[in-house]
């Protein structure tokens, strides 16, 4: 009996280990966080908002982007995203805070915050359309296209509102890459933002 015991023991431990050696047990991939961060740009040598508040407010993303896994794309059919290589947080509040950092940067304006210690005057908003890295056969390209707003506190009407669209060449379908690569697209758009925000008036 106790023979029979050790045997069925010994059984049950072998294929426990074989079940998780099929499942890949101790050997997964671990999973990659990414995020974007803010590049070199040409900031406005001046403003007529200068002594202004301004609040960027958390900005908007279409339902399909609302997740953390980086989208990737093969056609316009396509619509798929990696398991294991994420966004450090879900694109729409790591890209408001990027936005922050670059206005503040500019020197635009008096004070730049996410959540305002005083009634801001100004308020700059952004809807993200699509963050996605594009496969085109051998191709590969980050996309990023948004919509950026920036009006009167509490007000519908744009004092200046822009929309865009572009795909920037990648040398490699790396996440890393294209993290870097939808970085410097947001680069330039804000780039192009706040030089024109500035000559408003």
């Amino acid at each position: 009996m106790i023979k029979k015991k050790i045997i069925l023991i010994a059984f049950a431990a072998l294929l426990a280990f074989s079940l998780t050696a099929c499942l890949g047990g101790g050997s997964s991939e671990p999973t990659k966080y990414y995020t974007i961060a803010v590049e070199n740009i040409q900031a406005p040598t001046s403003s007529a908002y200068a002594d202004k508040r301004l609040q960027v407010r958390k900005f908007t993303i279409e339902p399909a982007y609302q997740r953390a896994n980086i989208v990737y794309r093969e056609s316009a059919y396509d619509f798929m995203f990696y398991d294991l290589d994420l966004w450090a947080s879900r694109p729409e509040h790591m890209m408001a805070q990027v936005a922050s950092e670059y206005i503040a940067k500019s020197g635009l304006f008096k004070t730049v915050e996410t959540k305002p210690t005083g009634k801001p005057d100004f308020e700059f908003l952004g809807n993200i359309v699509a963050i996605e890295e594009v496969d085109e056969g051998s191709s590969q390209y980050a996309r990023l296209a948004m919509q950026l707003t920036f009006r009167k506190t509490e007000s519908d009407q744009a004092i200046w509102e822009k929309s865009f669209d572009e795909k920037l060449s990648m040398d490699n379908r790396e996440p890393r890459t294209t993290a870097e690569t939808i970085s410097k697209l947001f680069g330039k758009y804000m780039e192009e933002a706040l030089s024109e925000i500035s000559s408003q008036n």
